[in-house]
């Protein structure tokens, strides 16, 4: 990610995105049960970007997983204690 777009306001889709991931973490008991919700969610993810947007989309989400900072993602999402 171009560290330029931390700059800018979060999306309406990554907002409404991070709200039902949040609660849906929230709901697990356990941290196990917390990182197979993600990995769900992921894998989940991967599935309707190739089927709605065909394998050209599916290879840029999986380069942009690739590219993600860790630096920049929480300087867009605020960080959580769990």
């Amino acid at each position: 990610m171009d560290h330029s777009d931390s700059n800018k306001k979060t999306s309406i889709h990554a907002q409404r995105a991070y709200s039902l991931i949040l609660s849906g973490v929230a709901e697990c008991d356990t941290a196990l049960d917390q990182r197979l919700l993600l990995d769900s969610l992921i894998c989940q993810c991967a599935v309707f970007t190739r089927i709605l947007g065909g394998e050209r989309e599916f290879y840029d989400l999986l380069e942009k997983l690739k590219r993600i900072d860790l630096d920049v993602a929480g300087d867009l999402m605020p960080a959580t204690q769990h």
